[in-house]
């Protein structure tokens, strides 16, 4: 009888956990994050769960927060430093336009092969509005959702298609937060410590998201968001990117006020500032812009 009570436990253990397994949505730590017993930076933390590794996503309990199975153990991780959806999408696709089949998530990312348009492909998740996780022959990679059409869900316009002019409103009350601020932020390199210790990028993602605009922290995901635009056709509220190390490698983020000015949480401020886009050091180092309103 105790050898059926120990088996009947176990088979109810293993069922839970193929349960749990089934209805959750794999995802890649994108940086080394705390691995905690509750959504908050005051709980324990279990462990560091090191770049690159592999978490299940079981919930997404709000914004900033995501309920994770990793290594058997349940817990939870900041939003910030994971790629994936906490919502998988499964299906079948078709490339529309050809496309690049990555090794990750990124345009930085290396590239298997090209997809030549026609090619169909199953859907393994949704890993945000801008990458699809996909099987092609058996093997899994990315690709963009900007090349392709599939039945788990709808994908964004392409980003070639001229982008739609900002809401001024919204515009004016972003660069408000923003000129707020200056003064009161110091900058910190990799900081995302709202409102008070920023870099570059938190500083865009605290202040759009002020105003209900979801962003990821890091210029390797801003420089991706919304439709690029034009710096000829640039418009209040216009994510405007620079290099600052290595030449026409993105590392540096700030918001379009207009009259070719632009602000931001730079180093040489050592917090908030505003500067031209037009001369100087900034004109030169000037890269792209993306419209997100």
């Amino acid at each position: 009888m105790k050898k059926k009570i120990i088996s009947m436990v176990s088979i109810a253990a293993l069922s839970l956990t193929i349960s749990t397994s089934a209805f959750a949505s794999p995802a890649t730590v994108e940086r080394s994050v705390n691995f905690r017993s509750a959504p908050s930076t005051g709980s324990s933390v279990y462990q560091l769960i090191s770049k690159g590794s592999t978490v299940d996503i079981l919930e997404k309990v709000n914004s900033y927060w995501l309920k994770v199975s990793y290594n058997g153990k349940v817990g939870y991780v900041s939003t910030d430093y994971i790629s994936g959806s906490a919502t998988p999408s499964t299906g079948n696709g078709t490339v529309t336009k050809s496309a690049n089949f990555r090794s990750a998530p990124s345009t930085d990312s290396s590239v298997y092969r090209l997809l030549k348009t026609g090619t169909t492909f199953q859907v393994l998740s949704k890993v945000n509005n801008y990458w699809l996780h996909i099987s092609v022959g058996g093997q899994q990679g990315y690709i963009s959702t900007d090349y392709v059409s599939y039945n788990g869900g709808s994908t964004k316009p392409p980003t070639t298609q001229p982008p739609t002019v900002p809401s001024s409103a919204k515009a004016d009350r972003i660069i408000a937060h923003a000129k707020s601020l200056i003064g009161k932020v110091r900058y910190e390199f990799g900081a995302n410590r709202a409102p008070s210790v920023l870099d570059c990028s938190s500083f865009t993602k605290y202040v759009f998201g002020l105003e209900g605009v979801s962003m990821k922290w890091g210029t390797r995901f801003q420089k991706d968001d919304g439709a690029a635009v034009s710096k000829s056709n640039l418009q209040k509220g216009d994510l405007v990117f620079f290099w600052t190390s290595k030449a026409g490698t993105i590392n540096h983020v700030g918001i379009y006020m207009g009259n070719g000015q632009f602000i931001h949480n730079s180093p040489s401020f050592n917090g908030v500032g505003i500067s031209s886009l037009e001369s100087g050091y900034w004109e030169k180092h000037y890269i792209s812009a993306r419209r997100v309103l």
